[in-house]
């Protein structure tokens, strides 16, 4: 009997990792409670990459402003608001071992006469906040590589996070949007640099003043001691996420990040 368990033992050490079980990419719909500070259910969804044996750096992303009447609307017939479905994010996370989060925006507002959903951010913050904190604390994160990217209203909310807490992030992506005031101007950072590195981009052919703000805010960053890119003209041709760039992207926040400091 002990020899048969002898050879047993040495045939699963022997046997290919191709035999073994394989743990999959997965989708997780909240798979951890949130409540925020008032009192609400907060969603999220987590995708998961194939199990990779060590920590993984973290993305969370965050949509535009969404609302069916947009379709309405000549200038806005072909924006869609960037769910994270339609920017290559699920795919290229998975591929690259990248654990993806995408909160789910809890408040419907009215926006250009049409009911919307997108980032309230004083209604938002603290709900995302404890998100992030839940989903870095259960799953193998690595904490020196914690990245938030949006578009439009999306990258508005991503600054906001990354201000209230410039040394928890290692950068962010803003893609056609940035810090701004209630006025809608772009505004300085809240602590002097260096702290998180900005990606700043906008599409060929996108809103005049997104692409202002854009371009004040990486000044303004910039002077004040932050590590920032501006990348312009970037494809498609007006207001969506640019999918294509991705890879790019990717590289210049692991470049702007500060691995070792958070």
């Amino acid at each position: 009997m002990r020899t048969v368990l002898s050879l047993l033992a040495a045939i699963a050490l022997l046997a290919p990792a191709g035999c073994r079980p394989v743990q999959r990419a997965r989708v997780l719909q909240t798979p951890y409670a949130v409540t925020d500070d008032t009192g609400n259910r907060r969603d999220y969804r987590v995708f998961l990459p194939a199990a990779q044996g060590r920590a993984l750096p973290l993305l969370v992303y965050f949509h535009g402003v969404i609302s069916p009447g947009f379709s309405r609307i000549a200038s806005l017939r072909s924006y869609t608001g960037s769910p994270v479905e339609e920017t290559g994010l699920i795919q290229f996370c998975r591929s690259r071992g990248i654990l993806l989060l995408v909160p789910t925006a809890l408040y419907e507002y009215t926006f250009l006469n049409c009911r919307s959903r997108g980032w309230l951010i004083e209604k938002e913050v603290d709900g995302v906040e404890k998100i992030i904190d839940m989903v870095a604390g259960r799953y193998p994160v690595d904490k020196r590589r914690v990245f938030l990217a949006g578009l439009s209203a999306g990258a508005g909310i991503s600054h906001h996070l990354a201000n209230r807490r410039p040394r928890f992030y290692s950068a962010i992506l803003s893609h056609s949007q940035a810090f701004v005031n209630q006025a809608g101007e772009p505004v300085p950072p809240l602590a002097k640099g260096p702290q998180f590195g900005v990606v700043y981009g906008y599409n060929e052919g996108d809103y005049p003043d997104l692409i202002r703000i854009c371009v004040e805010s990486e000044r303004l960053y910039r002077e004040n001691g932050y590590r920032t890119i501006l990348l312009r003209d970037l494809p498609p041709r007006g207001h969506a996420w640019s999918a294509e760039s991705n890879g790019r992207f990717w590289k210049l926040l692991n470049r702007l990040g500060r691995p070792g400091e958070n």
